[in-house]
């Protein structure tokens, strides 16, 4: 009876594994309805990835990379000469390969797809769509090994989706693309930061088992009691991990300058004469690092300030300024920037130490007008809220 039991198990075990192969770790037909994914940089993929891919796929190009809220990568790649399957094109029968490996860069599939004409999509699928999904526009389709498809659309609200169907055309699930994170928080609300040294051993036991090599940079704890905690990989990607208040994994994002929401780059020369001039006016000695334009025209300008902040500048179609917000973090709204207290001006620093002695600086920030907000704690333990202008100068007190 007991070696009966012990078959029985390695038989079920074989079976579970089997299963495994088909889809990343945690993405199945009932996960994918909660899972999300964003678009990252392929500089985001862990070394063992990229040097898997270089090694197996010689000559190809890595097409897209997507960072699912469970940990784990799927990475498309094509010949140089092809066109991928997850980019919108009329081309049919272009073949292109998926990757989907481990949050540590082990593989866990590969499976061939091919693109599919949106014109050849079966009634089945494009009757779904219209019906579930009014005013909804398809991108692209591709069938994979399976004969099953997968469709992206974009939704009547803008979001992106990806549907997949079975080969008779049977929906089976959705899975949304988060451009701006794999988890969302009002971080317009009261955080509070957290020491590096004073996370979770859950969580900062997890963080050196994934991402081995990976620096924790700074962390944060959220009116829900949830962490939120920035690393910086051991490849150079930036990342936004999110924790439960029990120090549970619950989702990563990207954290990058170069995060990406699909805009289409353009070349710095090419941006218009207004948008140059509103930074080098306002930004004196900055560099802008890169350009986006938008699906609406509008624009997206990266830059690093001269005393090394990283932004974002938001343009109308036209070159008129919209926002800013920060790439070091996602702790303000989209019209403040964070400072570190060290880039603060001299000033700043020598008005609190005079009239406010004993008081400790905790946090700072940069408006869209280049006025300073600097939040301190007095020595009586009050925390009281500092205006200054953009050279220095003490304004006010703001509630």
């Amino acid at each position: 009876m007991k070696n009966q039991k012990i078959l029985i198990a390695l038989a079920l075990s074989v079976v579970l594994f089997s299963c495994s192969n088909d889809e990343p770790v945690g993405v199945g037909a009932t996960a994918a309805t909660s899972s999300t994914y964003e678009v990252v940089a392929a500089t985001a993929l862990p070394t063992s990835v990229s040097t898997y891919i270089a090694s197996n796929y010689v000559g190809a190009t890595t097409t897209e990379v997507n960072l699912v809220s469970d940990g784990t990568y799927v990475v498309y790649v094509a010949k140089t000469s092809a066109t991928t399957a997850k980019s919108t094109s009329s081309a049919a029968n272009t073949v292109v390969t998926k990757l989907s490996f481990t949050t540590k860069g082990a593989l866990i599939s590969a499976k061939v797809q091919s693109v599919v004409a949106i014109a050849d999509l079966l009634p089945a699928i494009t009757t779904y769509i219209s019906t579930n999904y009014v005013g909804a526009v398809i991108n692209n389709a591709h069938i994979e090994s399976d004969g099953s498809f997968h469709v992206m659309i974009t939704a009547a609200d803008g979001n992106k989706i990806k549907l997949n169907f079975k080969a008779d055309g049977t929906f089976v699930s959705e899975r949304a693309l988060k451009a701006n994170g794999n988890h969302r928080h009002n971080h317009a609300n009261n955080h509070t930061p957290v020491a590096i040294a004073d996370l979770l051993p859950a969580i900062t036991t997890y963080i050196s088992t994934n991402y081995t090599g990976a620096t924790i940079t700074s962390a944060h704890k959220e009116s829900d009691g949830s962490f939120d905690v920035f690393v910086t990989t051991a490849s150079g990607a930036k990342l936004n991990i999110n924790f439960s208040a029990s120090g549970t994994f619950v989702a990563v994002s990207s954290d990058d300058i170069h995060h990406s929401d699909n805009g289409t780059v353009i070349a710095v020369a090419d941006l218009s004469a207004i948008i140059k001039t509103y930074i080098s006016t306002n930004y004196v000695g900055s560099t802008i690092v890169s350009a986006e334009r938008e699906s609406d025209g509008t624009f997206e300008v990266h830059i690093l300030t001269a005393d090394g902040l990283k932004l974002e500048l938001k343009f109308k179609a036209d070159g008129t300024f919209v926002s800013l917000s920060s790439h070091s973090n996602n702790h303000y709204p989209s019209n403040e920037a964070s400072v570190a207290i060290a880039n603060l001006l001299a000033d700043i620093k020598t008005y609190i130490a005079t009239n406010y002695v004993g008081a400790t600086v905790k946090e700072a920030h940069i408006e869209s007008d280049g006025t300073y907000d600097v939040i301190i704690t007095t020595a009586a333990g009050i925390k009281v809220k500092l205006n200054f202008s953009a050279t220095g100068v003490f304004l006010k007190i703001k509630s």
